[in-house]
């Protein structure tokens, strides 16, 4: 019978007794180590006092849980079951009926009366078995439970693992775990059938080697379950599990560590990463101006370089008021690029004013040294005498902060889920082709076939419009999206029948006037965005010369990584009063920062909370992750094939009748001459051999040759 301990402050609430008297009164069990590495003290339930008893069975019980012994990996995937009391509610009430019916037995002063009127045990017995319809043995059955184990033990308790599967050993969850953790270089992600399978060959495995020497490679293998003599230990040996019992267990493994171990950090993040939420409310208009890209689920004419067209899906290059979510610009094209990202940003420096900060992708169109701190230009520009050393690229020249999105996090951007109205009204177009062939609409293969016939000359209209068509379309469609109803953070707004939604054009007005518009004039602008210089990549560096200056560029954060482009034409994106840095674009995509002067600092990020937590929880779990690889050692593809082929059992060859083949005449007769050839021996030929005497040489001039010679 299991005994149930109480912590001293648990006894110090039930009892109403201060700490001393209990310390006095009651003989306390080593409990588990505190934090002064001494052993905490426990008192038993069972010594405490009836009432006690009572009031600890009507109310939730605490109990100090008994651990089992497990290791830091077990016990951080949560794969520990604790054991103690189960009772259930309707079990805790049997419990103080029964006892209802004993305590006159127990508690003689408070029954005093009765024991006046019935001084014999004998004849209380008999009286308390009446009076509650019970027999007398059971009443002494009862009696003696209480005496054994308290009030816990008047009822027949559950099993402490009900519900619960059959526990493992230490070696088996150490096992269970190391196959649940794909392990890079040696196996992959198991399913639970091929693990539980392994697990069985593995028990087998162990068992056979019970009382043997293991040879050097598997005392090494299994060096945590190897005694002295340099044989399996007992605890390595494995229980004899069903299926479903190994299934269970493995799903006990937190769902979180089986998708970063199993799935990777994709699944993680989308699952169970730390999110963060933002206050837009408290922002205001043009404080943070969001920009992505999005290809359209549209088709359309694109005129290529042949002077024909091509159908192609175009890409949307827009920019995002943080606060009100109103479109403020926007750009159609066929490849997105810097230069889309330059158009758009024009458009809203023009129309609505510069922002305060950018927040943007980490692509490599949008972590442009253009941008964030040199201009580009596409030709030999003049000094500008009247710019001071500030002119630091566009946004360092305008006074714009940038802020990047975090990296693969597609909830760390605004505009993406804004990019789902224009994708409801990417559906609602006869060009609509879906993200992705499974969402293709069957119509489409009729626009196409129609199209294949203009193109033949069959059809006099195209069936699909040409990409100005679709870049008007969506600048109608973009407009009337503002002015539809959003819901999201501090939209909200009151209205007649109650409460209702603002559209973005609707709160943009509302709170755009208590900002200043920081104005550029355009011709800034225009010279702020320049174009580009072309240049080729020539042993892992490109070169330049400005005023007769030779200039000669290689990668910043890798002076080698630029020779993987040697040959190719880059375009080089530099300021004329700073030629010491630049910026390296590889079809038309920004390739990275490059330099002519050694390594230096260009300035510090700052990481919110949130994502120090997100990397440190990601840590923890690889850590765990990279434990668990050592708790159990796992057989190879080849042991595992090794020891299926030794326990095969052996096939016999079942006896056939045989049957000849007729084979035609003509082969036999060959096959038979081929044999007696082979069988011929000069040494036992039955007749002698002729010798014959090699011919004199002709005589005569050697200069001329006679092929046939008289005689």
């Amino acid at each position: 019978m299991s005994v149930n301990l109480l912590a001293k402050r648990d006894v110090v609430e039930l009892s109403g007794l201060c700490e001393r008297t209990i310390e006095r009164t009651l003989a306390p069990y080593e409990g588990p180590a505190g934090r002064n590495g001494k052993p905490v003290p426990l008192y038993a339930l069972a010594e405490l006092p009836a009432d006690v008893q009572q009031r600890w069975a009507r109310t939730e019980q605490r109990m100090v849980v008994e651990i089992v012994p497990g290791n830091e990996a077990q016990l951080s995937l949560a794969l520990t079951i604790p054991v103690g009391p189960n009772l259930s509610d309707a079990d805790r009430l049997e419990a103080s009926r029964r006892f209802g019916v004993i305590e006159a037995l127990l508690d003689r002063e408070k029954y005093h009366l009765l024991h006046v009127q019935y001084p014999r045990m004998g004849e209380l017995l008999p009286y308390l078995a009446k009076l509650h319809a019970v027999k007398v043995r059971t009443i002494y059955r009862w009696l003696d439970a209480w005496k054994a184990g308290g009030l816990p033990a008047l009822v027949r308790k559950d099993r402490a693992d009900k519900g619960m599967p059959k526990l493992l050993s230490a070696a088996a969850r150490d096992l269970l775990i190391a196959l649940a953790m794909p392990q890079r270089g040696a196996y992959g992600a198991l399913r639970v059938a091929e693990m539980w399978r392994v697990y069985c060959e593995e028990l087998t495995w162990r068992a056979a080697h019970v009382g043997r020497r293991l040879g050097d490679f598997d005392r090494g293998k299994y060096a945590g379950y190897v005694d002295t003599a340099g044989m399996l230990a007992p605890e390595a040996q494995l229980p004899q599990i069903s299926y479903e019992t190994f299934r269970v267990w493995f799903n006990r493994i937190p769902a979180m560590v089986r998708d970063l171990a199993r799935s990777g950090n994709e699944t993680y993040r989308n699952r169970h990463d730390i999110l963060s939420h933002r206050n837009i409310a408290a922002t205001m208009p043009m404080d943070y101006v969001v920009m992505d890209h999005r290809r359209l689920d549209v088709f359309c004419l694109i005129k290529n370089r042949q002077g024909g067209w091509t159908l192609a899906r175009p890409w949307l290059t827009a920019a995002l008021d943080m606060r009100t979510r109103k479109w403020l610009a926007w750009a159609i094209v066929e490849t997105p690029s810097s230069d889309s990202i330059a158009t758009v940003l024009k458009r809203v420096f023009i129309d609505h004013g510069v922002p305060a900060a950018l927040y943007w992708d980490n692509g490599k169109d949008f972590i442009c040294e253009w941008f964030e701190g040199r201009k580009r230009a596409n030709r030999k520009a003049p000094a500008v005498g009247e710019l001071d050393g500030t002119w630091r690229g566009v946004l360092g020249t305008l006074d714009i902060a940038v802020h990047h999105a975090i990296i693969r996090n597609a909830r760390a951007k605004l505009i993406e889920p804004n990019f789902d109205r224009v994708a409801n009204f990417d559906r609602t177009l006869p060009e609509y082709c879906g993200h992705k062939p499974g969402t293709r609409p069957d119509a489409f293969d009729d626009m196409l076939a129609a199209h294949e016939k203009w193109l033949a000359g069959e059809r006099p209209a195209p069936a699909f419009r040409t990409i100005e068509q679709i870049a008007t379309l969506y600048s109608a469609a973009l407009r009337n999206i503002n002015e539809t109803p959003l819901e999201g953070d501090g939209m909200r707004k009151v209205t007649p029948t109650g409460r209702g939604w603002m559209c973005p054009n609707e709160a943009w007005e509302l709170l755009i006037p208590k900002v200043a518009r920081r104005t550029v004039p355009v011709d800034v602008l225009h010279m702020c965005f320049a174009k580009r210089k072309e240049l080729t990549v020539h042993n892992g560096e490109v070169s330049t010369t400005l005023n007769g200056q030779p200039y000669h560029y290689r990668m910043a954060d890798n002076s080698l990584r630029l020779m993987t482009l040697d040959g190719n034409t880059v375009e080089l994106a530099y300021d004329p009063l700073d030629m010491g840095e630049a910026a390296l674009y590889y079809d038309s995509r920004f390739f990275g920062l490059v330099r002519c002067v050694e390594l230096r600092r260009m300035g510090e990020q700052g990481f919110v909370q949130d994502e120090k937590d997100r990397r440190g929880a990601r840590r923890e779990i690889k850590r765990a992750v990279e434990m668990a690889h050592h708790l159990a050692p796992v057989c190879t593809p080849e042991e595992r094939l090794a020891r299926r082929e030794e326990v095969v059992p052996q096939r016999l060859i079942a006896a056939r009748v045989e049957v000849p083949v007729d084979v035609p005449a003509s082969v036999v007769e060959a096959t038979a001459a081929v044999q007696e050839e082979k069988a011929f021996q000069f040494a036992v030929a039955p007749a002698a051999v002729e010798r014959l005497e090699q011919a004199a040489r002709p005589t005569g001039d050697d200069d001329v040759f006679n092929f046939f010679q008289g005689d």
